[in-house]
């Protein structure tokens, strides 16, 4: 198969095909010579790339616009699709929880001999995750494919996307395919998960080569007259950091019709000469085009219940370590976003997809897109959205892998492949103003020889990995290396506080390794601040007034002496400890702990639980086990011994 390599001089990315009279043009952004630009290459009808044309090198390219290979700086373009032919666009558009796909027809895309229709068609709506439109012109009408979470079975959302596919005729008829989609299986708990990102070609016939891709490979379906046929793999399959789309397109060869597609996968830019759908034109039925969902419900918030409002603060949740399918998980960046806030009433959230990871790495066009897509999000007392990437180090005994969280927009990405030690790393995101954050420890390490409390002041202890507090922890973990441990670092006098966060890819339980169906409820970081926003946020990580949790919105307080968890004290004797829990469930026990274990517990009361203990310790963090299993830990305030 022809490949357009990536190299360490260039780091190709979103491949784009358009028709050519003797195959097709490949747009592709490279990232070389200190910038990026869009490469023109000539490809013929049978994938043989023929000849190169470098564009203009700018300092970034974001994305490719909808409406032809040119650069766009807008990332909610990627929220629309254009079919050349017709001027037809497809757009998808979120507010309030809802997603709606909606198709205009452009000059040329009514019936023939028709006018031009200018109202939007409502192709889809539901309270549900939407992303990813694609349109063609066939004949009748336009083919619409976009992905989302919404169950068929139940109505229920779910953590799986799967594409949709969709025929709004001239006459503005929304139709669905007849046969049902073979293959479809939103509850696969493997490796290979998920099929979105849609792309559509035609064959001479009409029948539909429907493309997209899993969460480690792209795949191939068709649809003709006799149904849906067997999805084919495109790729090898192993785990990895692959593009978002494939691109296809139909040409001309001496030998008949042929289909031309092409992706990034692991090594470049890969393009294939395939066979079009030879069948006829599929059937179809009326489609519904609001369908009920079945609303997850969520627990209740207890804001008078909140400790932290005693001191004139409030406790916010969210989780600040997923991935995306710009690394090696699924889905889009906008849909972070919108399921932390709409799906599980998080108050903050941040991506922080691996800058540079199996054949992955993050030039300044994608990375200016990330910051982009987060701050469209960010909504100062509403909503908070943090700047954030993975560095990810080589596994223990190497540094392990860290996130990185930034203060503000416009920061550089610092590289592993330029800084490839931890503690060069942390210094260098200190100087930045960032703060960097060691996790899954026990399985990659937690980097001790880099560690710096103010560069590194939060070591994450509980995802979807499991919990790395301590060994045999009840709630797991994966790995093996009990000696890299919280418990174990902070006896060895290293300070660090507490956060926890999903790490979801994605994936049903994380393809097996996660103690949970959801992983996006895997871990969950607290914050207690003022007020709501990314620099509240951000400051109450860099100071450890934050804790953690296994996934439920505990509500926790810890003072010390009066001081808030995550302080460094002077002290000549003991100290006065109080800790207040509130729980989503009934509180089986509220425990303090110091390098000795458990020195103090107070059995809760319903969901509540409070104790105050007199401690002589070097550290102290409080620890909340309810009875259905669920955790939280707040972080450490560690105790100096006063001179004299």
């Amino acid at each position: 198969m022809p490949l357009l390599p990536q190299t360490p001089e260039r780091y190709l990315r979103a491949p784009r095909l358009v028709r050519a009279p003797s195959g097709a043009t490949l747009h592709v952004i490279a990232w070389e010579n200190g910038g990026e630009r869009v490469l023109q290459v000539a490809v013929d009808a049978d994938g043989e790339l023929r000849g190169e044309l470098p564009g203009e090198l700018r300092p970034e390219v974001m994305a490719l616009a909808p409406e032809g290979p040119e650069p766009t700086a807008d990332s909610a373009a990627l929220l629309v699709a254009h079919e050349p032919t017709t001027g037809a666009r497809v757009r998808v558009e979120h507010g309030g929880g809802v997603s709606r796909v909606l198709l205009t027809h452009g000059a040329g895309g009514g019936p023939p001999g028709g006018t031009e229709q200018t109202q939007p068609v409502v192709v889809f709506e539901a309270a549900c995750m939407v992303a990813a439109p694609a349109v063609l012109r066939c004949d009748g009408g336009h083919l619409v494919a976009f992905h989302h979470d919404l169950r068929e079975d139940t109505h229920a959302t779910d953590v799986a996307k799967w594409i949709a596919l969709r025929l709004v005729t001239d006459t503005g008829e929304v139709l669905e395919p007849a046969a049902p989609m073979t293959g479809r299986d939103r509850d696969l708990a493997e490796v290979e998960q998920s099929f979105e990102f849609p792309a559509l070609a035609l064959g001479p016939r009409g029948a539909v080569a429907l493309f997209g891709r899993g969460s480690h490979n792209f795949w191939r379906q068709d649809l003709d007259a006799t149904g849906f046929h067997p999805r084919v793999g495109l790729s090898d399959g192993e785990w990895g950091s692959r593009g978002r789309w494939v691109s296809a397109v139909t040409c001309e060869s001496d030998a008949g019709p042929r289909l031309l597609t092409a992706q990034r996968d692991r090594k470049g830019i890969l393009v294939q000469s395939q066979e079009p759908p030879l069948g006829a034109a599929p059937r179809w039925v009326p489609a519904q085009v609001r369908p009920a969902v079945r609303a997850c419900p969520l627990v209740p918030r207890a804001p008078e219940a909140d400790p932290a409002r005693a001191h004139g603060l409030r406790t916010y949740f969210g989780d600040i370590q997923q991935h995306s399918a710009h690394s090696d998980g699924v889905g889009s960046a906008d849909e972070v976003y919108l399921r932390a806030r709409y799906r599980y009433d998080d108050d903050f959230v941040a991506l922080t997809d691996h800058e540079a990871f199996l054949g992955k790495r993050t030039g300044p066009g994608e990375w200016a897109y990330l910051q982009d897509v987060a701050d469209r999000f960010d909504e100062p007392g509403a909503f908070a959205t943090l700047i954030a990437y993975e560095w990810t180090g080589k596994m223990y005994p190497g540094p392990g892998h860290k996130c990185v969280y930034l203060p503000r927009r416009g920061l550089p990405l610092v590289s592993r492949d330029d800084l490839p030690e931890g503690a060069d790393l942390v210094r260098a995101v200190r100087e930045l103003g960032g703060i960097a954050s060691p996790h899954h420890i026990g399985w990659t390490g937690c980097d001790e020889p880099g560690h710096d409390p103010e560069g590194q002041p939060v070591w994450e202890i509980c995802s979807c990995h499991g919990c790395y507090e301590h060994a045999d922890h009840p709630l797991g973990m994966r790995g093996e290396h009990v000696h890299q441990l919280a418990d174990v670092m902070l006896k060895k006098g290293l300070r660090f506080g507490f956060t926890a966060s999903s790490d979801s890819h994605g994936l049903l339980y994380h393809h097996g390794e996660a103690r949970k169906r959801d992983p996006y409820r895997t871990g969950l970081t607290a914050v207690q601040c003022p007020e709501l926003t990314r620099d509240a946020v951000f400051e109450a990580l860099r100071t450890r007034r934050c804790y953690g949790t296994s996934g439920a919105k505990i509500l926790l307080d810890m003072r010390v002496d009066g001081a808030p968890m995550g302080s460094t004290l002077q002290r000549t004797g003991p100290v006065q400890v109080s800790a207040t829990a509130h729980g989503e469930s009934a509180v089986a026990r509220l425990e303090l702990i110091t390098r000795d274990g458990v020195v103090a517990w107070a059995a809760g009361t319903g969901k509540d639980a409070h104790i105050e203990a007199s401690v002589d310790a070097d550290y102290v963090y409080a620890r909340v086990v309810q009875e259905d299993g669920e955790m939280a830990w707040a972080s450490p305030v560690f105790l100096e011994r006063a001179a004299g």
